[in-house]
């Protein structure tokens, strides 16, 4: 349990969840599965992403859990390594096609918007509103180069973008309280739209996939409404390995 807890800790579930969504949504649009460099950005990122917000947690408030006082423990040997992938991730840039880099670099612009709206407070007033750009911005990093190269349905997009939105917004209410009806709205929401992304007659297997993560937050919010849970909502979101698995 110690091992997962360091890698829960270092957000390598978080890593591990975005690269399965790639991969699956990538290959299941062009029937091939992508580049190394385009996961290999996407897992660097993931893991900086999340390291910086642990950094700034830690700078807006003092540590209060095992998660945050890790990251302050070890917060030379993260930065460190923080900086070594980020130069890795720049020698990466530039290997893939122009229009990538161009809404790569147009993403981060938003992030750094977004770390200044959380440092200056701005997402203080109304509830759930970081974790809706939260959502947001890691939606767009794993799906930009299936946009790039494929007819995308909008609809998948969405259904990403809730599923992700449904995770943070429970560990939110779980963890401050507020809102509740929002995340029981958006456990309807998320549900109806997976549905309908089904009809449309996209593939059934990543819909499913989709509605497994969909129902492994939903059997947390009604039966195991704990913080601890949370290691295992990340989890979930490296289901896609069914998938990929299944199609090698």
């Amino acid at each position: 349990m110690r091992f997962f807890k360091i890698i829960h800790f270092l957000s390598l579930d978080v890593v591990l969840g975005a690269l399965s969504l790639h991969l699956m949504f990538f290959h299941a649009l062009l029937h091939k599965w992508p580049r190394w460099e385009y996961a290999g950005l996407l897992a660097i990122s993931v893991f900086m992403i999340y390291g910086m917000d642990r950094q700034i947690d830690n700078r807006l408030a003092s540590a209060s859990d095992d998660l945050h006082r890790f990251h302050a423990h070890y917060q030379k040997p993260i930065l460190g390594l923080m900086f070594v992938l980020g130069v890795m991730n720049a020698i990466l840039l530039a290997r893939v096609e122009l229009n990538l880099l161009v809404l790569g670099l147009s993403l981060l612009t938003i992030l750094f918007g977004y770390w200044f709206a959380w440092v200056k407070g701005l997402f203080e007033k109304y509830w759930g509103t970081k974790e809706l750009f939260t959502s947001l911005i890691y939606s767009l990093g794993i799906l930009l180069p299936s946009c790039l190269f494929a007819d995308f349905p909008f609809l998948l997009g969405i259904s990403l973008f809730l599923l992700v939105l449904l995770n943070l917004w429970i560990f939110t209410w779980i963890s401050i309280g507020g809102k509740r009806y929002y995340v029981s709205l958006l456990i309807y929401v998320s549900l109806v739209l997976l549905l309908l992304l089904g009809i449309s007659g996209f593939n059934l297997f990543v819909v499913g996939i989709m509605l497994m993560i969909w129902g492994i937050h939903v059997g947390i919010y009604y039966f195991r409404a704990q913080m601890h849970m949370r290691l295992w909502a990340e989890w979930a979101f490296a289901s896609p390995l069914i998938y990929i698995l299944c199609n090698l």
